[in-house]
């Protein structure tokens, strides 16, 4: 085994890992994800410690792309559910119509969805977050060694982010705004109620401002079970299986 070896079988690391993270919808083409992504390539590509090149390289490659695009999908479930979150709590509130660029994901966002983001990109790339990943990937490289052979796992994993994944998506993203949802309804309740007796109460007009402050300070309040909730999540879309 020799130096260029070493860094043949290296560089064929990086393409899991690449295409993995390349997935991931956080600062795909700004700096920050340069920043954030490269150390990550390379300190995941170090991981199986291989050298040298498959026989069949492109073949290998091709199948080391498949399993990095079935890693990547896995890895951003935690965004799709947190950018889910927000955006129900926004069409909700009505606040879609103060949307703004967003220039970490690249797409127009109101207030909650971006917040619930942010929250996603914390919990990825901090803390247990990363342990997470480093594991993530140590079992994939377990299961399906740099080069091969990679039997049928890749599609049993397919198959199970087309039937249960990625379908379930939505449905996690309202559980987990399910709660402010609910405080929403209290609040156009308690403020039809309230237009019952104070006539010149217009609640059309005035509801969407006391909404905001009550999810503002409602938000704050639910930030560390917030964060939980989605550091579970990803570690459940980690699993390979």
């Amino acid at each position: 085994m020799n130096t260029l070896d070493q860094f043949m079988g290296f560089a064929f690391c990086m393409i899991r890992p690449a295409v993995a993270l390349s997935m991931v919808p956080f600062g795909n083409d700004g700096g920050l994800g340069v920043t954030l992504r490269v150390p990550l390539v390379l300190m995941f590509a170090m991981l199986p410690a291989h050298a040298g090149l498959p026989a069949d390289l492109l073949g290998a490659s091709m199948m080391e792309a498949l399993i990095g695009l079935a890693q990547g999908l896995s890895m951003s479930v935690v965004f799709f559910v947190a950018g889910a979150a927000g955006g129900i709590l926004d069409q909700q509130g009505g606040y879609t119509v103060a949307a703004v660029y967003d220039p970490n994901f690249q797409q127009e966002s109101a207030l909650f969805e971006t917040l619930f983001t942010q929250f996603a990109a914390l919990t990825f790339f901090t803390g247990t977050g990363l342990v997470m990943q480093c594991g993530f990937f140590a079992d994939a490289w377990s299961l399906w060694p740099p080069g091969g052979p990679y039997g049928d796992g890749v599609a049993r994993l397919y198959q199970s982010l087309a039937l249960a994944r990625l379908p379930a998506l939505f449905v996690q993203g309202l559980q987990l705004a399910a709660p402010l949802l609910g405080l929403m309804v209290l609040a156009d309740l308690s403020l039809g109620l309230a237009a019952r007796h104070a006539k010149r109460l217009n609640p059309f007009s005035t509801a969407r401002s006391i909404k905001a402050m009550v999810l503002s300070f409602a938000a704050a309040s639910c930030v560390p079970a917030v964060l939980s909730r989605l550091a579970d999540l990803f570690a459940h879309s980690l699993v390979l299986r």
